[in-house]
């Protein structure tokens, strides 16, 4: 009898810890095997539908995306520069970008935690309606821990290293077409030594 009482909780022990190990795997391993990947913007297309499984849900509630259908609007993750090097409060970038087809955008900047970066700053975002495009038609902002004489400013203070940047894409049009070129590109200006 207590050998099987014993089986029992052995079982019981293997089986929460191989179930644990799974959904940390899933939830921390596993996001980018969610994801399409367009250069370095990643995009769920399951996110916000009834498409989405267990593991694309418990993935959305980890990360605190209260997601849209994609019809109404796609959602993209950067956490990495062009290097392949995740995003650093102590490095200077610049975002770029065209025109988006769609009816309204949104990049946002949050810290290392999933949260907006705490500081008072004021510069967690832009977006369509408060950046405008140069003659040649291309938008540029400035991800930097201070703002310097850059018009448009995504404000890195306190979001560590480790942090990303997500672009919302609301209602787009039939013709939008995700793609390396028709979003923005972020490039590194300098990064400050680590010494």
């Amino acid at each position: 009898m207590l050998r099987r009482v014993l089986a029992w909780i052995v079982a019981i022990v293997a089986g929460l810890v191989l179930g644990g190990a799974s959904a940390w795997a899933a939830l921390t391993l596993g996001v980018s095997s969610f994801s399409s990947h367009y250069g370095a913007w990643s995009l769920n297309r399951a996110a916000g539908s009834t498409a989405a499984g267990p593991y694309t849900r418990a993935i959305i509630a980890r990360y605190g995306l209260l997601a849209l259908s994609s019809r109404e609007a796609l959602y993209f993750n950067l956490d990495h520069d062009e290097h392949g090097q995740p995003l650093s409060e102590s490095c200077i970038y610049d975002l770029t970008g065209n025109a988006i087809a769609t009816r309204w955008w949104s990049v946002t900047l949050y810290a290392n935690d999933s949260y907006l970066a705490r500081n008072d700053d004021h510069a967690a975002s832009v977006d369509a309606t408060r950046i405008n495009a140069g003659d040649d038609g291309i938008w540029r902002a400035r991800i930097s821990s201070v703002q310097g004489d850059s018009v448009n400013w995504l404000s890195s203070r306190n979001a560590r290293r480790g942090f990303s940047l997500t672009l919302r894409v609301y209602n787009p049009q039939r013709d939008f077409a995700p793609s390396e070129d028709s979003l923005p590109k972020l490039a590194t200006v300098s990064c400050a030594s680590s010494s």
